[in-house]
């Protein structure tokens, strides 16, 4: 029963001891006020390769240069897709869900490595 009563205590002490916390900090700097900062981003000179897809890449140039892009490991058609799933639905992206497959495809085109989990013709294991 002791243990339980301090369990409550903690719970319902924790907000007043937050709230007198964030009060001490607005009496401190009372009318503190924000200054507006100003930032400018480098010009990259790194563009994407031509290609069938290379039109979608614009939305990737929201957050990223195409220099960071090109830097990234290769990856499978389906790794890339996942990491661009990723970008939309964690972080935002505003890319449309039917422009994913495309993109994927294209930077598996231009950055892309075997799936090497599959059978393929080439190692004497498929079709």
């Amino acid at each position: 029963m002791e243990v339980k009563l301090r369990k409550v205590a903690l719970i319902s002490t924790v907000p007043v001891l937050l709230l007198i916390a964030l009060s001490a900090r607005l009496a401190i700097h009372p009318g503190q006020t924000w200054t507006p900062v100003r930032v400018e981003l480098p010009v990259s000179e790194t563009a994407f390769p031509s290609g069938r897809g290379v039109e979608i890449t614009p939305q990737c140039l929201i957050c990223h240069s195409a220099g960071m892009v090109l830097r990234q490991p290769p990856l499978t058609r389906e790794e890339w897709a996942g990491e661009i799933n990723k970008m939309r639905n964690v972080f935002g992206a505003p890319l449309p869900a039917d422009q994913v497959d495309a993109l994927a495809g294209y930077l598996y085109g231009i950055n892309g490595r075997q799936d090497t989990s599959r059978p393929t013709a080439t190692d004497g294991q498929g079709s």
